[in-house]
């Protein structure tokens, strides 16, 4: 992995992702654990997000019996059991976020021919397509800094790959940036000053192939952060819930899961072993605490990074 000094001039100052409601600072440093909570009863999960608090996770996953797409809750607490919220219509979820109030999670479907993007009470039921138009194949989500604009990676009309914004009611997604050096972006994440983290599997970097981009939020140019990162499916990155910190679930060279975190202000690369883990993909951390909600696709499992 390779710190850039162009990156950070871009992102020199940390970017909190949330505020603490009691006033506390929020955490800034990386994880130091990671804990199973959830499995059994699903299989195959794709993405998941924490609660405000992080006392619960929500997750993308299948259904054991039947295979059925369904979005899922359970408690971040180990040998907890997760529970169906909502499924049809959804085909291929593959990425969450949840909204500033907690109020309402978005669910990003990319066994949608076109759009995708669906509304899901965090309490369960139907879900509600947003009806997104000017894009399709899509990949992940994210909330801006406002918290009334969705952040999306998918393809434009035309197959480029590409960063689209969406107001939260749906409609028309706006390009922010599309083509190269992104190749098939997955993975997002927005931080306060309006930088979005997009996670690449098939982009080659200056050091291999899997790339972390950093994307101007006027969409004027997608940095290279890191490179030669061997990501799971769906790719997972998130900053610290008091920003400073890019936390993304990959392997080594072994082949062993892990979660490396890299400090913005100084480039400084870590890495936590998370032998437990299969095949880690998605992750996104609680807005009010240090708490991830990390996802375990080929082991079929949720659990709790703090």
């Amino acid at each position: 992995m390779k710190h850039r000094s162009t990156w950070l001039l871009l992102l020199a100052a940390p970017a909190a992702v949330g505020c603490s409601s009691s006033g506390d600072a929020l955490p800034t440093s990386p994880p130091k654990e990671v804990t199973k909570v959830a499995s059994g009863g699903f299989t195959s999960p794709t993405d998941a997000v924490a609660s405000l608090d992080g006392s619960e996770f929500y997750f993308a996953a299948f259904t054991a019996d039947e295979g059925q797409a369904a979005v899922f809750r359970t408690a971040a607490k180990p040998d907890s059991t997760a529970e169906v919220l909502a499924t049809a219509p959804l085909s291929l979820p593959i990425g969450l976020v949840l909204s500033c109030d907690g109020a309402t999670l978005y669910v990003a479907d990319a066994g949608a021919d076109s759009g995708g993007i669906y509304e899901v009470s965090p309490k369960g039921g139907d879900p509600a397509d947003l009806g997104v138009t000017g894009l399709s194949h899509i990949g992940g989500l994210a909330m801006s800094p406002d918290c009334e604009t969705l952040f999306v990676t998918a393809r434009t009309d035309d197959g480029a790959p590409a960063l689209f914004s969406v107001s939260r009611k749906g409609g028309a997604a706006a390009l922010v940036y599309s083509g190269a050096p992104l190749a098939s972006p997955t993975g997002l994440h927005v931080d306060s000053e309006g930088v979005a983290w997009v996670m690449d599997h098939q982009a080659v970097g200056e050091r291999g192939v899997g790339v972390l981009f950093a994307i101007a939020k006027d969409g004027s140019q997608a940095q290279e952060v890191a490179s030669d990162l061997r990501m799971g499916t769906p790719g997972g990155v998130s900053l610290t819930a008091g920003g400073g910190t890019a936390v993304m679930p990959t392997r080594d060279r072994d082949g062993n899961a892990q979660l490396t975190s890299v400090v913005i202000a100084t480039g400084e690369v870590t890495q936590l072993a998370a032998p437990d883990l299969i095949d880690p993909a998605g992750l996104r951390t609680a807005r009010e605490a240090g708490v991830f909600a990390v996802v375990d696709s080929e082991g079929g499992a949720i659990y709790r990074a703090q």
